[in-house]
């Protein structure tokens, strides 16, 4: 059974949120403040947390990037709550790791869903499940499993990179750097989105849902994928 941990300092809106939860069949932990969560969380980590924004000691941004900073919980679904309309507080919330923002009133479906939705992308493998992704740095070629994939030579390179540091974020800026070759500023984050896209519609079962090559908000791309590097001159 999953747990979800809420962070809110309003007991009524837990009250509400734990109760919508549980009916979906998640286990609940509460924590009224940022600092009671980081305790909660180092002893046991949620499958997905549910975040206040507006926190009275730890806001919810600093939160979201203390949990982002711990290897325990880098990759732990957040959604962030907050009754601010200011599209700027919902950007930065989500520059911060947070992966979707709901505002205030909450509609107990709307929730559910929601998280469900991110329960399902985070556990949509287990380890054995996992893509195993074989790369052939001499001939440049690419194999899913066992299904081969053409990729132009800046899929190539760009895949390759990612392997290298498979389930760890890359930032635009890395990539344009490290793919590209790009001094530092120049270089543009379409770029590497389309080139991206390219890459998802190649190695991905579903594009338009990718479990492979995954978006982490201000944060970069996450390639998820047991990795092989065969340097051998020729596939046989």
């Amino acid at each position: 059974m999953y747990e979800i941990m809420i962070v809110d300092d309003d007991p009524s809106l837990l009250d509400m949120v734990e109760l919508t939860l549980k009916r979906e069949g998640f286990q609940v932990r509460r924590a009224l403040s940022g600092r009671e969560a980081i305790r909660a969380v180092e002893s046991q980590q949620p499958d997905l947390l549910v975040i206040d924004a507006g926190l009275p000691d730890i806001d919810g941004v600093t939160l979201c990037r203390k949990l982002r900073a711990a290897p325990e919980t880098a990759d732990t679904p957040i959604i962030f709550l907050s009754g601010l309309t200011d599209t700027d507080k919902a950007v930065e919330a989500l520059n911060s790791g947070g992966d979707d923002y709901l505002r205030k009133p909450i509609m107990p479906r709307e929730l559910a869903a929601r998280v469900r939705a991110h329960i399902r992308r985070a556990s949509h493998f287990n380890e054995g499940d996992l893509p195993v992704i074989r790369i052939y740095s001499i001939s440049f070629r690419v194999f899913v499993n066992d299904r081969e994939v053409s990729l132009t030579r800046v899929e190539f390179d760009l895949l390759k990179h990612l392997s290298r540091k498979p389930f760890e974020p890359h930032s635009t800026e890395e990539l344009l750097a490290n793919v590209w070759q790009y001094p530092n500023g120049v270089g543009d984050a379409a770029l590497v989105r389309n080139h991206i896209h390219n890459l998802r519609q190649k190695i991905e079962l579903d594009p338009e849902r990718p479990s492979v090559i995954q978006s982490r908000h201000g944060r970069g791309y996450v390639l998820k994928a047991r990795i092989q590097f065969d340097e051998e001159l020729s596939y046989r």
